[in-house]
């Protein structure tokens, strides 16, 4: 039987390391046979299976460098370079600061979530499904994939010993006592100190005419709030309506907003905002997913203020379970950095580090148990196929770097 190499993708790149996840496949499926990563035309990582999506770490590479890539199989089998793959890579440069912290992200974690897939409706949410419109189901596994994954994300965040996890909202599917009651069983196993803060979804135990108090359920201290970590400053932003799927930011909370950041401005720290929704121009208003992103009259009132603040370094966000990296005019000098979700395709969580001179590093991980590989390569081709370029995005939006601190 014909063998081929699979979905391939270089899915992450720092100053000493790149990701790859791909497959080997033949006529019945997925095999084991071996493939070797050639760079620069010598073998640097030998894979031997499994029968399944594979994610292989090369560790060791020199900083800012260039690196010709290949993957080759048996018999001349050979992986084409595509835009997921290229034929060749650069590793990012070395910071020229000392490390000050790390921390992890979650995101769209949806506890609870009865499926993904279907049609997609104009509101973003899942319609039935039909043809090139087929639906992952949680009861089709002993665990429901959304506990699984969210689960491994959490023991992987865990081997990397970070110093704190934060994560952005979207927790519990429908808001309700039992999603966030697994939640907070979820969260109880990260070993670093975590800090939550909600989302649309966990409000929407309105619609069913409940009232839930999910900070409460999770014993978190309310958004907006403040976090300090090695030197930095986090500021969690509300940005839920309850009952809504867009966000908003109303003068109260861009009040809180703009009094944070002069503080930070006077104390001479760099300072990242978290926030659970999207900032959108209004020229971008009618174009999914920025029909249910921020306001777009409060987006050019957060651009501002933020335009106003040299000390923000970024702006992490969550809600449109993909990775993209924006900018806008108000506020050329921030990043506005959308990071895929945790419970489907890719399917992991956002790896930080911080660094004396303020500048930040982002890598996106693909959460690599065998389940949770096994259920995110199910969903990459959901919604007819173009679930993969909506959620993977760029490499550059993947492995970020920013710049230095402006004074």
């Amino acid at each position: 039987m014909a063998l081929s190499i699979r979905d391939a993708e270089l899915f992450g790149v720092t100053e000493t390391t790149a990701t790859l996840c791909f497959r080997v496949e033949d006529d019945a499926g997925a095999v084991d046979a071996p493939v070797e990563v050639r760079l620069d035309g010598a073998t640097h990582e030998r894979s031997e299976g499994p029968a399944a999506t594979r994610v292989v770490r090369l560790e060791g590479l020199e900083p800012g460098r260039g690196y010709a890539l290949e993957l080759r199989g048996p018999g001349g089998l050979r992986a084409e370079p595509d835009r997921y793959l290229p034929a060749a890579f650069e590793t990012r440069p070395a910071p020229a600061a000392g490390l000050a912290a790390e921390f992890a992200t979650l995101n769209d974690l949806h506890f609870g979530e009865p499926r993904v897939g279907g049609t997609l409706l104009e509101n973003g949410d899942y319609g039935p499904e039909a043809p090139g419109f087929p639906a992952v189901h949680a009861d089709e596994t002993g665990t429901p994939y959304w506990s699984f994954m969210n689960d491994d994300a959490v023991a992987e965040i865990n081997a990397t010993g970070v110093d704190a996890t934060f994560v952005k909202g979207d927790i519990a599917d429908r808001g309700r006592p039992e999603q966030f009651a697994a939640a907070a069983d979820c969260f109880a196993k990260l070993d670093a100190p975590h800090h939550a803060f909600l989302g649309n979804h966990d409000h929407y135990a309105l619609e069913e005419g409940v009232e839930v108090d999910g900070y409460a359920l999770l014993g978190q201290p309310r958004a907006p709030r403040r976090v300090d970590l090695g030197g930095w400053c986090l500021l969690l932003l509300e940005t839920a309506v309850p009952g809504e799927h867009h966000g908003e930011l109303c003068a109260e909370r861009l009040a809180w907003l703009e009094s944070a950041l002069e503080r930070t401005r006077d104390e001479g720290v760099p300072t990242l905002v978290l926030a659970h929704h999207q900032p959108v121009p209004p020229r971008y208003r009618d174009r999914y997913p920025n029909t249910i992103g921020i306001d777009p009259g409060d987006s050019l009132r957060l651009f501002a203020c933020l335009g106003r603040h040299p000390q923000v370094r970024g702006v992490l966000l969550g809600h449109t379970h993909r990775n993209v990296v924006r900018s806008d005019a108000m506020a050329s000098h921030v990043p506005f950095i959308e990071v895929n979700c945790t419970k489907d395709y890719p399917g992991g969580w956002a790896h930080y580090r911080l660094f004396e001179d303020g500048h930040f590093r982002q890598e996106v991980r693909r959460t690599a148990s065998p389940r949770a590989l096994a259920h995110s390569s199910r969903c990459r081709h959901l919604f007819r196929g173009l679930y993969r370029d909506f959620a993977l995005g760029p490499l550059d939006a993947r492995s970020f770097v920013s710049g230095p601190l402006q004074a």
